[in-house]
């Protein structure tokens, strides 16, 4: 069963890709009959980590966290390529575990490219031009005030986790999804001392990173009743929290609290928008996040959401649940492989001929515009969230 869902398997059929031979090996390695060499590292990174073997697993083998538990132990051993271990220590441990130095990264990264930086990495190394395409330019960033009163009749308070690389690259979402909020009556709070969810640093072989981070969250969000998520990504890393921080009740609480945007609206009710002058017909592609079908279990909340916005025609296309190649940092590890996944979801969207492709992880967003540019396929990629957010707009406007 697991081999037709694997992804990487489809693109290069082999035993030792496919899900039961990672089992199989990391085994073998934890064993000691088989020795933690380059190789076999190279293979276990092979691996997307999208989870959709344990969604179709009649066994219910945590894939996902087999395959986290082995890649720290290659961190330990130094057993991947000096590159990736280098980048990790720089970019997930260095930078993206700590939000002031995230932020003057970005902030350098947003002079360079105004400077050319683009065209100059073009120039130099073909590789790393593939590689920056993926990025969307980078835009200055907008902070949501800690506090956000709601604008309809009151219903609550929640929390909202904005996240490290999607505040700064996916703003306009963060923005979206407190404006969706208070609109259906949630007094929005934002807190300052909330940090990365950890997920890249799990997914690649740093736990005690991610370890630290979960505690840092923990104790940023208090008790507010629920933290409600934006990304698909965030959200699977945070509602594993009580997994990660084993035997630690306040982690376990605070997953429970977690809560995808679409899911928690669906689930609490929200006000269906209302069709007007601008309203216009639109081709919508449903686009599942991994981590939100197969992590979170969140299948059809998002498709429920959209279907009550006015103009939207949601458009059904084969293995829309399966993975877009995004991956966390794949597609920039293993780029050719990535694209390789990528072209066959292209060929599954394309014949749907969508004016949007809805999706909700900035991974995939990113991923899915590369794939829309490559295809030559005039559609936009974007979050369900932000896609309502218009249509209460629209509906304001009259």
């Amino acid at each position: 069963m697991c081999l037709p869902a694997c992804p990487a398997y489809e693109v290069d059929p082999r035993e030792s890709l496919a899900p039961r031979g990672q089992v199989y090996n990391v085994r073998a390695m934890l064993e000691g009959r088989l020795p933690l060499t380059e190789g076999l590292a190279a293979e276990i990174y092979g691996c997307l980590a999208c989870r959709a073997c344990e969604t179709v697993c009649p066994a219910g083998v945590p894939v996902g966290s087999i395959m986290e538990e082995a890649r720290g132990l290659i961190t330990e051993a130094a057993k991947e390529s000096v590159w990736l271990r280098w980048s990790k220590r720089i970019l997930l441990g260095g930078v993206l575990a700590h939000p002031w130095r995230l932020s003057l990264f970005m902030a350098l990264a947003r002079l360079g490219e105004a400077a050319g930086a683009r065209r100059i990495v073009a120039m130099l190394s073909p590789a790393l031009a593939e590689r920056q395409a993926l990025l969307p330019r980078i835009p200055k960033r907008s902070v949501l005030p800690e506090r956000l009163m709601p604008s309809g009749e009151p219903r609550g308070r929640v929390a909202l986790f904005s996240g490290c690389i999607a505040a700064h690259l996916f703003g306009d979402v963060n923005e979206a999804t407190a404006r969706v909020l208070q609109r259906n009556g949630y007094e929005v709070v934002v807190p300052k001392a909330q940090t990365c969810c950890g997920a890249l640093h799990l997914h690649n072989g740093l736990p005690e990173t991610g370890r630290e981070l979960a505690r840092k969250n923990i104790e940023a969000f208090g008790d507010i009743e629920a933290i409600v998520v934006n990304a698909a990504g965030c959200g699977a890393a945070l509602t594993e929290y009580g997994e990660l921080l084993e035997g630690d009740a306040r982690a376990k609480d605070f997953a429970a609290r977690v809560i995808d945007v679409s899911a928690f609206l669906v689930r609490e009710g929200f006000e269906a928008p209302k069709p007007s002058a601008s309203t216009r017909a639109k081709r919508v592609a449903y686009d599942a996040p991994c981590h939100l079908f197969h992590a979170q279990g969140v299948k059809s909340e998002p498709r429920e959401l959209l279907s009550q916005i006015p103009g939207v025609e949601l458009v059904d296309y084969p293995n829309s649940e399966r993975c877009c190649g995004s991956a966390g940092i794949y597609n920039v590890t293993h780029y050719d492989m990535s694209m390789e996944v990528l072209e066959s979801k292209m060929k599954d969207i394309v014949p749907a001929r969508p004016d949007i492709i809805a999706t909700g992880n900035p991974g995939c967003h990113m991923q899915l515009t590369e794939g829309v540019r490559r295809a030559a396929l005039s559609a936009e990629v974007v979050h369900p969230v932000v896609l309502l957010d218009r249509a209460y707009s629209e509906e304001e406007r009259g």
